[in-house]
């Protein structure tokens, strides 16, 4: 852009006698410096669109075939920085309205021209344009860091996108997100993780060029458009020395934090023309980085993109089976140790898919993950929900109180903020004690729900207040915090399977780890559950610890439910010694 005296125009006019009376008319003016560019048709002028060394269009309303129509409808759809005056022949009020409709910035009648109209028309579309893009960007500021939001960065990188089509250029997006950012705003709190974003963002300006932008689109991710590349090299060139910037130790607050990040990567053509496309697959590749380790990056490449088609494809099947009620629920029976009978059950969603006539069983390690990121999880999570208080309606009904079932809960169910009065409304319309249900969520979602999300942990509190027991699920895999347990106390505690079996051996595989959670559980108030018992030796063992309640494939794996609770009945009015006679071996 140029100075305030100084205005760099393009003037799309196909007709030589009225650019010289237009040139003679702007040399003449004793307040500005005016530079022009001469261009004679709407093809070659499209080209100028894309290019940002000028600072105003003066545009005949006729080019020969084309109008300006044509010109101001692309220049809207790339959301160009400059103002465009339209120069009109006709005297017509209708054609003068449908231009500023447009998005032209004025209009002048040819015969009206004269050195000081021009004056003061560019000067006032240049300089309103320029405050109108100031407002606009402090609005998609990032208002921590100065960078720009998740919408400017969209509306940049589609320029950018538009420019390296009529180029036949590269570029490259790249998501980039902090390793373990979550520990240090939960152990120094956000004030400190506040200052380590701005620092972060500050290094990455330093590395980047002028021609380059970035964006902090939401808690401790960014963006990164990287414009005009030859390949796949320069792409990976930048990345690399954004991670090695962000590398260095650094002081805050009296505390030295190492920190590190992991990058996705994603380039134009190859993995999409879109933004949408662009941004999905850099986040596909970040993710596959984060799953490597710390440090990392990565490309979006041909694997991942056949791992991409295969989740839409489970995101169809899913919607499919919600509506056609392919889903079914299997009960797993928990027990107690000492005595062996069924003590209640934890509910498993289980699919299978009809393709063609033929049933196919979708593990939950596929389906799940697909459906968290798709928010199907939040549908499927209710159905489990009703399924669930259906059936304690039924056994009810029966005359059969004993079995209480847990129900998994992901944290995407408890961000709407409305899980709490769901499950309330359910209970309530099913006339069900909410003792008879436990909600088990995972260590690392109770860690999320007190260091971030206000909403989740005010759904936490209605989950409680209904009655309704809660258990953390998984523990010992993730970020755990005692404060968080003390703060906010749960029910039970699984010990994570990872912890009592492992392939090959019949032996508890960390006694020790188990024995501490059990201690922990004891002083906090807790019951303990240990998940994935399979020997007579890994239940012996966690009797001696002290461990009182148990699941796994030693007594039962899961079951539809009714058979589940025939197995109950019958299973408890045995011997409370062990009977092989309901093992059952076999995957969950």
């Amino acid at each position: 852009m140029s100075t305030n005296n100084e205005f760099n125009v393009v003037v799309i006019e196909d007709d030589n006698a009225d650019f010289i009376i237009l040139e003679s008319l702007l040399s003449a003016s004793q307040r500005f410096r005016f530079q022009l560019t001469h261009i004679k048709n709407f093809q070659e002028a499209q080209q100028y669109l894309t290019e940002d060394s000028h600072d105003i269009f003066l545009l005949d309303y006729f080019l020969g075939a084309d109008t300006a129509i044509d010109f101001l409808k692309e220049a809207s759809l790339l959301h160009i920085p400059q103002p465009i005056v339209v120069l009109t022949g006709a005297d017509s009020g209708r054609i003068d309205d449908e231009v500023i409709d447009l998005g032209a910035a004025d209009f002048i009648p040819k015969n009206e021209l004269s050195t000081s109209l021009l004056e003061r028309t560019i000067h006032h579309a240049v300089e309103h344009k320029r405050a109108e893009l100031n407002l606009e960007r402090m609005a998609k500021r990032d208002p921590l860091t100065g960078l720009g939001n998740r919408l400017l960065f969209e509306e940049m990188l589609e320029a950018s996108l538009a420019r390296a089509e009529r180029k036949k250029g590269k570029l490259a997006v790249l998501f980039l997100d902090l390793d373990r950012f979550k520990e240090i705003n939960d152990s120094l709190g956000h004030p400190t993780g506040d200052l380590l974003l701005t620092l972060i963002a500050d290094r990455i300006r330093k590395v980047i060029r002028n021609s380059d932008f970035a964006a902090r689109i939401g808690g401790d991710e960014f963006t990164i458009l990287v414009d005009e590349i030859h390949n796949y090299e320069d792409a990976v060139l930048v990345a690399n020395k954004l991670l090695d910037a962000i590398s260095p130790p650094t002081a805050i607050r009296g505390h030295e934090l190492n920190i590190s990040a992991s990058i996705g990567i994603a380039l134009y053509p190859e993995n999409g023309k879109t933004p949408i496309k662009l941004m999905q697959k850099a986040d596909i590749a970040l993710y596959e980085a984060k799953r490597h380790g710390i440090n990392r990056l990565q490309c979006f490449t041909a694997r991942l993109q056949t791992e991409l088609e295969k989740n839409i494809k489970l995101e169809k099947g899913l919607r499919r089976a919600l509506e056609h009620n392919e889903c079914e629920l299997n009960l797993q029976p928990k027990w107690n140790l000492s005595s062996r009978k069924i003590i209640g059950f934890e509910a498993l969603l289980r699919w299978f898919e009809d393709e063609g006539g033929v049933k196919r069983f979708v593990s939950p390690a596929e389906f799940i993950p697909v459906a968290e990121k798709t928010g199907l999880i939040i549908p499927l999570g209710a159905w489990v929900i009703r399924q669930t208080c259906k059936l304690l309606k039924s056994w009810e009904e029966q005359g059969i109180s004993d079995y209480p079932i847990a129900i998994n809960v992901s944290p995407v169910q408890l961000k709407p903020g409305n899980f709490g009065a769901f499950l309330k409304t359910i209970l309530d319309k099913e006339r069900i004690s909410a003792h008879m249900l436990e909600i088990e969520l995972t260590e690392e979602t109770l860690v999320d729900i007190h260091s971030e999300d206000d909403n989740a942990l005010e759904e936490l509190e209605q989950i409680r207040s209904t009655g309704a027991k809660i258990s953390i699920d998984d523990f010992g895999t993730g970020y755990s915090s005692l404060k968080y347990l003390k703060h906010f106390p749960a029910d039970y505690l699984k010990i994570d399977k990872s912890f009592v079996s492992v392939d090959g051996s019949d032996s508890l595989a960390e006694p020790a780890i188990c024995r501490a959670i059990v201690t922990m559980a004891e002083s906090l108030g807790m019951q303990v559950i240990a998940e994935g018992i399979e020997t007579e030796e890994q239940l012996q063992a966690l009797k001696e610890i002290h461990c009182t309640m148990g699941q796994g494939y030693l007594i039962a794996k899961p079951m539809p439910a009714e058979q589940a609770l025939q197995f109950a009945l019958d299973h408890n009015c045995l011997n409370p010694e062990y009977t092989d006679q309901f093992s059952s071996p076999g995957g969950e």
